[in-house]
């Protein structure tokens, strides 16, 4: 099995080339990816992954990954030598080819590297070793994907990951308000994972496998203002029914507004409007646009398919 490790939160452009060496490389399918769960700086409190697994798993099957190996990472796992984790990794997958970029880190303390990896593998007698040089484009990195994000720059988050950022989310139960504005709403659960700063949003939601626009609102019913916590919310346009309970993916393509007060709900009501006028220019566009097309087409067709999105965990001890 050929092999490359990584966070790869998010499977980004700058994983593209790891990627498309393994494909070069290996005997067919036989290679895939070693990921961790949690995300290590997730573990260690330091930010949310931008993905949960379950979506890397989508992400995976997209981008026609063969296969995904997700090793625990816990206390034991972060404490493991660089030479230990590997004996331990290279047994449990058969590993006979690795492929790494410049900049690969593993090991207690950061203590690896890329060229000391590259020595114990070839000493075990792995044959194929490439050591990928860094893409000289500091944009694609997980932590500007995820500033972006943060900002509400949603475009540039995706031109970055080289598809829309998305999530797939269950419906949950709300106070149904939007019923009662005529413009009938579906909760997302965004419970412990990134979001988009506060703001509307225009949105492709796939519904009964089709795509409609949406249009997505994050943050905290500030007219209302008896809604502790952030509320994500999706009005979807040209469907009417019931998909309470199920998981909606929802492709977010670029923001509309800042969240605000309204004077009454009169105002919201017309500005809701105009909204959704802007949701359907954005999505008409968005969803015409090359990377965009390419990734919600091959989504569609997978997403319908699905049955579990969640990988299996290995615990590598």
């Amino acid at each position: 099995m050929l092999i490359t490790v990584g966070a790869f939160d998010g499977f980004h452009k700058g994983h593209a080339e790891l990627l498309r060496i393994c494909r070069e490389n290996a005997d067919g399918d036989n290679w895939g990816v070693v990921t961790f769960d949690p995300h290590p700086s997730e573990f260690l409190g330091t930010h949310h992954s931008l993905f949960t697994l379950e979506e890397k798993e989508f992400i995976r099957r997209v981008l026609n990954i063969p296969h995904m190996f997700v090793l625990r990472f816990d206390a034991e796992l972060m404490r493991m030598t660089p030479k230990t984790f590997w004996r331990l990794l290279s047994e449990r997958l058969n590993v006979d080819g690795l492929v790494m970029g410049s900049d690969f880190r593993f090991g207690h303390g950061r203590a690896g590297n890329a060229e000391s990896l590259r020595e114990m593998a070839i000493a075990d007698g792995v044959k194929r070793v490439i050591i990928s040089p860094l893409l000289d484009k500091p944009e694609y990195s997980s932590s500007v994907i995820r500033e972006n994000i943060a900002d509400g720059k949603i475009q540039e988050a995706g031109k970055f990951l080289g598809y829309p950022f998305f999530m797939i989310s269950r419906i949950i139960h709300g106070n149904e308000r939007g019923r009662t504005i005529h413009f009938p709403t579906a909760n997302l659960d965004v419970e412990g994972r990134i979001i988009p700063a506060y703001g509307v949003y225009s949105a492709a939601v796939l519904v009964n496998n089709s795509w409609h626009c949406g249009a997505l609102s994050i943050g905290n019913n500030p007219t209302f203002g008896d809604i502790n916590g952030t509320r994500a919310e999706v009005h979807i346009l040209d469907f009417h029914g019931d998909v309470y309970g199920e998981k909606l993916l929802t492709l977010i393509l670029n923001r509309v507004r800042d969240i605000h007060a309204f004077a009454d709900k009169e105002a919201l009501m017309i500005q809701i409007g105009h909204d959704i006028d802007e949701c359907r220019k954005i999505f008409g566009e968005v969803m015409n646009e090359q990377d965009t097309m390419k990734f919600s087409q091959c989504a569609r067709e997978i997403y319908s398919l699905h049955d579990n999105l969640t990988p299996n965990i290995i615990n590598l001890k």
